[in-house]
Parts: structure tokens; sequence; C-alpha cells
């Protein structure tokens, strides 16, 4: 009987690891974790979607756009100097990031840095001499945040 109890104590204990190393062997599907994010951004779901890019940049750190979405996240919960460090990860990543550009700027005008909107506009109008939609959204967002202080 003490046998049967004793096996049945090692049973349980060598399940109880094989449980601990399932969850951490899990892998995380960088795509899955994309699709969230960008799902929770859609429905304005900003702490959920912080989360999930936390993790996602965690799994792609060479993910400019990873980066640009992370602190697109930051931005909008009022972490601007997280989204600064953010949008500098991206940039740094890759430099002609026109989105992160964009939204960048669009920090800089949230806090009240008018120049430095002014400078990444500037940069737009190089990466798009016939106009996009990033250098648009930019050239708009500094223009309301103008009449504001007329």
């Amino acid at each position: 009987m003490k046998v049967f109890k004793i096996l049945g104590l090692i049973g349980l204990v060598v399940f109880s690891f094989s449980l601990q190393a399932a969850k951490y062997d899990k892998k995380v599907d960088p795509t899955e974790l994309y699709e969230k994010a960008t799902n929770h951004l859609k429905n304005e779901e900003y702490r959920k979607a912080l989360r999930v890019l936390g993790k996602y940049t965690k799994s792609k750190p060479k993910d400019a756009d990873g980066w640009t979405l992370y602190a697109f996240t930051q931005r909008k919960l009022k972490n601007y100097k997280k989204a600064e460090a953010n949008y500098e990860k991206a940039l740094e990543l890759d430099p002609e990031n026109k989105i992160a550009l964009e939204y960048q700027g669009e920090l800089f005008v949230e806090t009240e840095r008018l120049g430095l909107a002014q400078v990444n506009l500037n940069k737009l109008k190089e990466l798009c001499p016939t106009s996009c939609d990033e250098l648009e959204q930019l050239r708009k967002y500094i223009d309301q945040e103008a009449e504001k202080l007329l």
C-alpha cells in the first residue's frame, strides 16, 4: 500500500513538473501576437494591446513596425517618455519608417514641441516628394494644433 502511495506521489510530482515545463515551453507565435495587438488597437483597448506588444517586441526585437505600434500605444496611454523611446527604437531600426515618423511627429505636437514635429514633417516631405498619407496626416495634425494656439 505504501509503495502505491509513493508511486502516486512521484507521479504527481513528475506531472506537476511537466505542467510547469509546458507552461514555459510555449512558443510565442509573433504573427498571432501582432494580429491580436492590432485587433486590440482597432477596439481602442490600449492596455491589452500594450501587454501583447510587449511580448511581440521581445519576440521580434528588430521589427520597426512592432516598436512603432508599441510606441503608439504608449502615446495613447499618455506614457510619453516610453512612447518617445520606442519611436526612437523604431527609427533606429528603420530611419525611413514613414508611420513612425508621422506618429513621432504627433507625439511632438502633443508634448508641445512643434519644432520637432516640423522636422519630422520635413523628413516625410523628402521621403514622399509627391505626397503620402503619413505626410498629409502629420501636416493636418500640426495645422490643427497651430490653429489652437492662434
